[in-house]
Parts: structure tokens; sequence; C-alpha cells
């Protein structure tokens, strides 16, 4: 089943994201989408939210989660505080390894934390313009996912969910060609063979992120493409959201 995961990011206030929630839940009653679904708002937002989709086939997520289980950490959450209101959670997003500076070592052990609490890791790698430029994008992305393999054995590793977000694409309105997408989805399927075997490569779900809209979401998914969509702006927008779902639809029919 095809994955579309919208991050709410800060662009929402909490009305405003309610809002957002209430919208979305009335666009599925109607449309009964057959796409995976999850949206990630804010930590102050996440238990209205998640009560506003309970029930629907809409999933609440977190767009990201501390490292340790619980302690002294000043404005941190725990996995255990999240476990209350979502099943699923961001973590390795580019602005958290900018901004927070969340290592591959640091992003391994927030997925493996979550993975153990019963929570779905969707981990979030990419590759900077600087990197792309001087051809280190295989490197790089090599380095991250050798990174998760090095902690998660099979069983776990297979529940994560593998986000692949060009970091000099992410609202930038510029997209990668879908060949280029095309050779890192293998890169990372060739990965996993090579660390478990090739039924593992082939139910790996990995989904592309990047700018995605309504009109580029179609070149990015199904066949050798990704399994899914991570949706940053759009997502916030019911219209173009559930276009981007049903783009997302068609390409898996």
């Amino acid at each position: 089943m095809p994955l579309v995961v919208g991050n709410w990011k800060m662009e929402l206030s909490h009305k405003a994201a309610v809002a957002l929630a209430k919208s979305l839940k009335s666009d599925v009653e109607e449309h009964r989408p057959v796409c995976e679904i999850v949206v990630c708002p804010s930590f102050p937002s996440l238990s209205q939210v998640s009560e506003v989709l309970k029930g629907t086939p809409l999933n609440c997520g977190a767009q990201d989660v501390s490292a340790q289980e619980k302690g002294a950490l000043t404005g941190q959450v725990s996995v255990t505080q999240l476990g209350a209101f979502v099943s699923w959670c961001i973590v390795g997003h580019s602005e958290t390894r900018t901004y927070a500076g969340d290592s591959d070592r640091l992003v391994a052990q927030k997925a493996e934390l979550l993975l153990r609490h019963g929570l779905t890791p969707i981990v979030c790698i990419g590759e900077t313009e600087d990197e792309r430029h001087a051809d280190e994008t295989v490197a790089k992305i090599g380095s991250q996912i050798q990174s998760l393999l090095a902690v998660l054995p099979r069983v776990a590793f297979l529940k994560t969910i593998i986000a692949y977000e060009p970091i000099w694409a992410i609202g930038s309105g510029f997209s990668p060609q879908p060949d280029d997408v095309a050779e890192i989805m293998l890169l990372i399927r060739k990965m996993t063979q090579h660390r478990f075997d090739t039924p593992a490569a082939q139910r790996l779900r990995i989904l592309y992120g990047g700018s995605v809209k309504p009109e580029n979401v179609a070149q990015y998914v199904g066949g050798p493409y990704a399994d899914g969509v991570l949706v940053g702006g759009a997502s916030v927008h019911a219209g173009q959201f559930f276009d981007i779902i049903k783009e997302v639809e068609q390409s898996f029919t």
C-alpha cells in the first residue's frame, strides 16, 4: 500500500492545525483513499489532532523525539510521552540535522528507540547541494543507511520507513530528475539486500520528499521509484494534499 506523509513543520497555529485535521477528516470520509496517510503536526497540537483523527484512516505522527527515554532534558519530548498520541515519528529531517545537530548515529538511536516502543520511525536521509555538485550523493546516502543497518536487525529495519529528501530540493521549488531518484531507491535496496536478503530489499518502504506537488508527484512514485511521498509545504493545504494522494493512488493502480 502506498504511503503519503504530511509534515506540517511549524507552519500552523494550534487552531489552524485542528481545523486542517477536521478538513482532512471530511475529505477522507468523502473520497475513501486507499493510501496509508500520516500527518505530523507540531508537539502542542498532537493531542487534539490525534483525537480529531481517531477512528479514521488518517494516522497522526510526530516530527521528532528525544534519543533518551526520560530524564532532566528541558525542552525535549520522550517516546513514552508521544506514544499516547501517535504511532509514527519523523527522525533525521534535514532541519533537525542542521539546527539541532543530529548525527547519523543519533538518528539511528532515535529510530531504534521508537521501534522498541512500538512506533514507526520515518527516517529522513539526503544530500546537500554542495555534496550533490561534488558527486558525493551516493557516498552520503550510503553512510546514512549504513548507520541504520549497524543498529537495526532485519525485522526492525523492515518496520522503518526511509524517506529520501535531497536537502537542496526541500522548499526550493527544484526537484531531482526521476532517474536520479530511481538510482537512490536502487542503492538503498541493494544495501538492504547485501545486509539481509532480496525479500527484505523488496519489502522495505522508501518515500521521496522535496518540493512534492500535485503536478510532479506522479514521476517519483510507483515502479522502480518510491513507495510514497513525504510532503512538506503542500501538506498544510487540504486540497493540495488530497490531490497528491489521488496522484499517488493512480500511480499504483
